[in-house]
């Protein structure tokens, strides 16, 4: 069935000139994206076979992105030598370097924060943060009916930059307010990531 299928990777969509940190090469991420589909692939056909809807059926958008979002973590600790995930609740960045933190936990730190986004730009965080940031955007088919003939969820494209405080713009609240504070990336932030893009699916 369609929406049980694997996408279709291919090396000719590297970039192997895209500038990366910590001695991470394009491959790694190349990697990353083909055991997090991988994954996707085994867990929906066992739901499916269960008699349940694949994940991303069952999820709403938001928790959807955050579940992807760990996934992807967790594979490119595997795919790099000198990354461990962060295991702090909360903690930044997402990876942080091999054996630099106690116990591969650190509230605030250095490494690569991961942020998984459905959409082109726009990307936002809790707060205006300095440092590399790696940006997994990736496609989903929630519209298409019968829901059988849905393309796979996929990872499209992968841009990288490190990013100062200024490429972004931080919206607080007023005391009454309850909604979430937030920052997103500006103009310049968008243009170091898009003049740095790794992996973009042809």
């Amino acid at each position: 069935m369609k929406y049980l299928s694997k996408p279709l990777m291919t090396k000719n969509d590297l970039n192997n000139d895209a500038v990366l940190p910590y001695d991470i090469k394009p491959i790694d991420i190349f990697n990353t994206i083909e055991k997090t589909h991988n994954f996707f692939f085994d867990l929906n056909n066992f739901l499916v076979e269960q008699n349940y809807s694949r994940l991303e059926d069952l999820m709403l958008g938001n928790s959807f992105a955050g579940f992807l979002s760990e996934i992807v973590v967790k594979n490119m600790a595997d795919a790099t030598d000198n990354l461990e995930r962060n295991i702090k609740i909360g903690g930044y960045p997402d990876l942080i370097p091999h054996n630099k933190y106690l116990n591969n936990s650190v509230l605030r730190g250095e490494g690569i924060e991961i942020k998984c986004s459905k959409q082109r730009g726009g990307w936002q965080g809790h707060n205006p943060e300095v440092g590399w940031i790696l940006i997994f955007r990736y496609s989903i088919d929630s519209e298409t009916q019968p829901i059988t003939e849905r393309t796979p969820t996929e990872i499209i494209e992968v841009l990288c930059a490190n990013l100062t405080e200024e490429d972004w713009q931080f919206s607080g609240r007023s005391e009454t307010s309850r909604r979430t504070i937030t920052a997103s990336i500006i103009k310049s932030g968008m243009e170091k990531l898009r003049s740095n893009i790794i992996y973009s699916k042809s």
